[in-house]
């Protein structure tokens, strides 16, 4: 799903001269037809060709970078467990996914012991770097993931999408340190907005079949596909919501929501 999504995006992207990009019937006929085009850019074709998504990238004229990380992409598609392969080709600037989410028309965050990125403040990303002790492999540039991460919630702020943000109570009651305050008086601001419905879930619920994972869901309209996107110690990718492993993880979610309650309740 995810080389779906990031060869669409690249066929869409604004150009100079081609603000919406191509249409899929001005790809020339010798690179792929635009049957195969659309199978792949559906996330459902097996018979993926490394080749053939080469020559798309070269027409598009992708950036080297990219075309590489869309290579290994195409390569990982046809791994059998996305879950083993996908953790070394996400790309690290996040900017594929912030694009699926600025187009979704309904998401639903969960994340066990930390807030869930899209809600994360300024204060509550200053703490994450000033607890985190061992440094990280290659170039981290703090100061550029904090201001992605505020324009990436400010983007959602400003577009009044509805989403569900399902916190473990663990992320409210470890220590948070000098900027606690700060924080959740942003937290608190964050719930208070109408198309946000900020809940907990509490100790008292024990051990559930979500705990162990952070998903991302994005739904859209135009009957386009829902996915979701997951993180876990097995690696993380973009898997389609209808599919077994995504069935799983939505049941997994609706009960989750249902053990959760609201943040104003919790306060209380």
């Amino acid at each position: 799903m995810e080389l779906a999504r990031q060869l669409a995006a690249e066929r869409t992207r604004h150009r100079q001269r081609l603000p919406k990009g191509y249409n899929k019937n001005e790809i020339p006929r010798d690179i792929c037809s635009t049957k195969t085009l659309g199978r792949l850019e559906s996330g459902r074709y097996r018979g993926v060709n490394l080749g053939t998504v080469l020559n798309l990238l070269r027409f598009y004229r992708t950036p080297p970078e990219q075309t590489d990380h869309i290579a290994r992409l195409a390569e990982a598609s046809k791994a059998h467990d996305w879950c083993v392969h996908y953790a070394t080709v996400l790309e690290d600037r996040n900017w594929f996914y912030q694009q699926c989410e600025d187009s979704a028309s309904y998401m639903l965050f969960h994340s066990f012991s930390v807030f869930p990125s899209l809600i994360q403040g300024r204060a509550y990303y200053r703490m994450l770097r000033d607890t985190t002790r061992i440094g990280i492999e290659g170039e981290f540039d703090w100061e550029e993931g904090e201001e992605f991460r505020l324009d990436r919630r400010e983007r959602w702020i400003a577009s009044e999408r509805p989403a569900q943000i399902l916190i473990g109570e663990v992320a409210l009651r470890i220590d948070l340190g000098p900027r606690k305050d700060a924080i959740l008086a942003d937290l608190r601001e964050v719930a208070a907005l109408s198309f946000a419905d900020v809940r907990v879930i509490p100790y008292s619920a024990g051990r559930y079949e979500f705990q162990p994972w952070a998903l991302n869901l994005l739904e859209y309209d135009d009957g386009e596909e829902t996915v979701i996107n997951v993180e876990s110690p097995r690696g993380a990718g973009f898997i389609p919501a209808d599919s077994s492993r995504g069935k799983f993880f939505t049941g997994a979610a609706k009960l989750a929501s249902g053990m959760s309650i609201a943040w104003e309740d919790f306060q209380q």
